[in-house]
């Protein structure tokens, strides 16, 4: 029986004129199943895979009234003088699991990210370190890379199945992720009053007959399914 996946989503609000607050949810725990055969007492149970929060277990982000050139201490451009956010991750279940996060980004009615060079760019990283989301603007905007190493612009809808790491997550594994963003110093009037909200969803999958295609060799990157390999 393939285990499927859980998943915990922690939403980011950055906004240029109007604060957005988010809140990591709380996890969720994939229940235990067990079955017995008679004539020994013969018993077996199956494993559990399930996503939960590290510590601590929640974290409110809130920017508010950003301008061109303001950012969050870890990026690489602007002012620097607001606050990454962070918050950890914690693998919850028995079973051990390939661990992957989603990316969607949603705009307000005045676009904030539209995948430019001049619009809000985002810096995704984790402890190990590997990265998942970059910036190079103002040259270019912001990227994250496939399977196969290739940068790609992050689209204004996101991207799904960042590997977080090549070896499977065991019980109580932890991963801590910093978000840093900016908004470059060339924006201009179009972004004013604009909003976006980036939103992390992490999902876990057995790694046990569910070996990881050849392609998805490095942390940080796309891992898609296919051959043979499924994150649900």
């Amino acid at each position: 029986m393939k285990l499927s996946k859980k998943r915990i989503a922690v939403a980011v609000g950055v906004a240029a004129s109007i604060g957005a607050i988010a809140t990591m949810a709380s996890g969720v725990t994939f229940g235990l199943f067990s079955g017995s055969q008679a004539g020994g007492g013969n018993s077996f149970t199956s494993g559990t895979v399930s996503v939960g929060t590290g510590t601590p277990t929640s974290v409110t982000c809130t920017i508010t009234n950003m301008v061109p050139g303001d950012s969050s201490a870890g990026a690489p451009i602007g002012g620097k003088a607001d606050t990454t956010c962070t918050y950890n991750v914690k693998y919850t279940g028995s079973a051990s699991a390939w661990l992957a996060v989603d990316v969607a980004v949603s705009n307000g009615s005045t676009s904030l990210y539209d995948g430019t060079a001049t619009g809000l760019q985002l810096y995704l990283k984790d402890a190990a370190p590997a990265t998942y989301l970059t910036s190079t603007a103002p040259t270019a905007g912001t990227t994250f890379k496939t399977a196969a190493g290739t940068s790609t612009t992050l689209p204004v809808t996101g991207a799904l199945d960042l590997l977080v790491s090549t070896t499977a997550a065991i019980t109580n594994s932890a991963v801590s992720f910093s978000l840093d963003y900016a908004v470059p110093i060339v924006s201009g009037n179009t972004y004013q009053g604009g909003s976006a909200t980036v939103t992390l969803t992490f999902h876990a999958v057995q790694s046990g007959n569910n070996p990881l295609p050849g392609t998805c060799t490095t942390a940080g990157n796309q891992c898609l399914p296919g051959s043979g390999f499924v994150w649900s």
